[in-house]
């Protein structure tokens, strides 16, 4: 759940104004719009990759925008990203490239026979 998420960067530009949406654990949202619009900065808000000027960001009952760097480490591991246009390894599919995320908590044996829960 998002609430009134805002981002002004120090330039005075102003990427996101007071957004509020929410998304159900089925749902599948997808973001479209023209290159600018924001898209990107509200992911990166969302997962606190930039911290947003105001609002708030849940996590299930867990308020993103107020945890300290353990606990949002702690909290991101229940979030998959994969970058726009890198960090992805060419080699792999998408959906290795999405599990590589979970490597650090599988076994090593787990991973070789590619096993993620």
């Amino acid at each position: 759940r998002v609430t009134d998420l805002r981002k002004t960067y120090p330039t005075g530009d102003e990427a996101l104004q007071g957004v509020t949406m929410s998304v159900e654990g089925s749902e599948t949202v997808a973001m479209i719009g023209p290159s600018g619009a924001g898209k990107s900065t509200f992911i990166r808000c969302v997962n606190r990759l930039t911290e947003p000027s105001g609002g708030r960001v849940y996590l299930d009952e867990t308020e993103l925008t107020g945890l300290g760097d353990d606990a949002l480490r702690s909290a991101r591991r229940d979030i998959g990203m994969i970058f726009q246009e890198y960090n992805l390894v060419e080699r792999l599919t998408v959906m290795e490239n999405v599990l590589t995320g979970r490597l650090g908590y599988v076994s090593a044996w787990q991973a070789f026979r590619r096993s993620f829960p």
